[in-house]
């Protein structure tokens, strides 16, 4: 049984789709002795209050062996940080930059000049191999926003390209699985959506011109969400338990479906060989009972041994699967209006911390390749924000606490997530911490109206780990295009107020 390929917002939705690369996770110092395969990724994000520091990252992926990354802007500092790396970079522009890449080639040749020939030329060289021209820009939930902008972008960024000189690097879109109609349940029944073929067309063909691959961002783990329970949850994994036949093809996963839904689909429009990337895969770890860390090691773990067996999908036996997973780090300061595990899709917590162990080196090798630590993260002080000690009023404890989740992240608090069974003082105190440590452990941010002291003891309990915030440090540029919704504000309050109801 398969779910349909429903449309989802900024990393939702229905996702029948599919498959990525993966990597895995260990809390060793030595460098791995197997070299990664070249057709594995990972996605770096860093929409975080603190987000670690571009040369701690730069230095997690040189010893853990992985030589792809996908970045979601042209941030100076996290492209420089890979000069000399043997590291294959994506880097971006955004979808607010569509118009203005549309509308006039010279804003693409201004762009290339400052985000690709500069590193390029850059003593010891940052090896940019893509340029990812907008994010999901045919996404439902934007509207046809970009859907007249993004061919004539991609095509101004192309040409700016190999005027350069640089036309070995490709002009690619990173889509949304919804530019697929919801034509059924089986892959053979699949195609694009008909309101977008016209663009589609353009942009298929340039891509083929060019070499470039289809990008599609895939997310089973979606499936499952979304159908509260009426979803086999094994067709979401590998175990095969729940086989779906289509013709003379049999699927025992989502991601082997999903997958070649795409390549009917490009066959259709007279692609059947172009090469298919998956831009987004993973599995959050947090904010919702499915989202923990034991069902993300064993998605990614099982991803990895599938992805490097070699065996392809039934309709691309033997084909070299190439993606990216997603994502490196959490980051706490996403949007949670596409659901509350949006901010813990990492494979690492924020401070580049392991969250659990993964053998990179997939089923056929008797090795051991793990993802490094980050070595000696910048933490700032050892100190905490708690509920006040002693007698005192909890009249206004809702109220600060709401006012804390609002400008921090609490989602750890929601029901199945890792610190959902504390006591009501407790969350509180979860939350004093959590705006404490945003506001980068400001002494006037443990206040709460006499509510909150300071402490140097860690409060952690159990599951649930109370932070401290990293040193601070600010992308140089603006990062990954998100949706903003409106009625964020008001999701979060009722989120908190849910929590504080529960827990009392």
């Amino acid at each position: 049984m398969m779910s349909g390929l429903g449309m989802r917002s900024p990393r939702t939705g229905a996702l029948l789709w599919l498959l990525v690369t993966v990597i895995a996770i260990g809390s060793g110092l030595q460098k791995n002795s197997v070299v990664v395969d070249g057709a594995l990724g990972v996605n770096w994000g860093t929409i975080s209050n603190n987000p670690l520091p571009p040369g701690y990252v730069a230095q997690m992926l040189r010893a853990s062996n992985l030589t792809k990354v996908k970045i979601f802007d042209s941030d100076f500092s996290v492209i420089r940080s890979m000069a000399g790396e043997d590291i294959e970079v994506m880097v971006a522009a955004p979808n607010d930059l569509l118009a203005e890449l549309a509308s006039d080639p010279s804003v693409a040749v201004d762009w290339v000049t400052q985000n690709i020939t500069q590193f390029l030329f850059t003593p010891g060289g940052v090896n940019i191999k893509w340029v990812a021209v907008g994010n999901e820009p045919f996404l439902t939930a934007y509207n046809n926003s970009y859907v007249n902008t993004t061919f004539p972008a991609l095509q101004n960024m192309q040409n700016a390209l190999n005027q350069a000189g640089h036309s070995e690097v490709r002009a690619v879109i990173p889509f949304n699985a919804d530019v697929m109609a919801n034509n059924g349940s089986l892959p053979s029944t699949s195609s694009f959506k008909s309101e977008y073929l016209p663009q589609l067309r353009q942009i298929l063909s340039l891509l083929n011109s060019t070499g470039a691959p289809f990008i599609v961002n895939l997310y089973p783990f979606i499936s499952a969400f979304q159908a509260n329970g009426n979803f086999p949850i094994e067709y979401a994994f590998f175990d095969g338990t729940t086989p779906v036949t289509d013709g003379n093809y049999i699927y025992y996963n989502e991601l082997d479906a999903s997958y070649d839904s795409l390549v009917v689909a490009l066959a259709a429009e007279g692609y059947p060989n172009m090469p298919i990337v998956l831009g987004e895969v993973g599995w959050p770890t947090d904010g919702t009972a499915l989202a923990n860390n034991s069902l993300a090691q064993k998605f990614n773990q099982e991803l990895v041994d599938h992805f490097l067996s070699g065996k392809g999908t039934p309709r691309r036996p033997g084909i070299e699967l190439e993606g990216y997973l997603f994502s490196l780090l959490d980051e706490d300061a996403k949007s949670v209006a596409p659901g509350p595990f949006e901010r813990h899709w990492g494979i690492y917590y924020y401070d580049g911390t392991a969250k659990y162990e993964l053998n990179l080196a997939g089923p056929n090798l008797n090795v051991l390749n793990t993802l490094v630590n980050a070595v000696n993260p910048p933490y700032m002080a050892p100190m905490y924000c708690v509920l006040a000690s002693g007698n005192i009023d909890l009249t206004n404890l809702t109220e600060n606490t709401k006012y804390a989740c609002t400008y921090a992240d609490c989602t750890d608090l929601l029901t199945g997530g890792s610190c959902s069974n504390l006591t009501t003082e407790a969350m509180a105190s979860y939350a004093f911490n959590s705006y404490f440590q945003a506001q980068n452990q400001n002494s006037a941010a443990c206040d709460f109206q006499g509510l909150a002291q300071t402490t140097t003891q860690d409060p952690s309990q159990g599951t649930c780990k109370f932070n401290i915030g990293l040193q601070h440090f600010s992308p140089s540029s603006a990062s990954r295009s998100f949706m903003v919704f409106s009625f964020l504000p008001l999701l979060i309050s009722a989120f908190v107020t849910s929590i504080l109801l529960v827990s009392t």
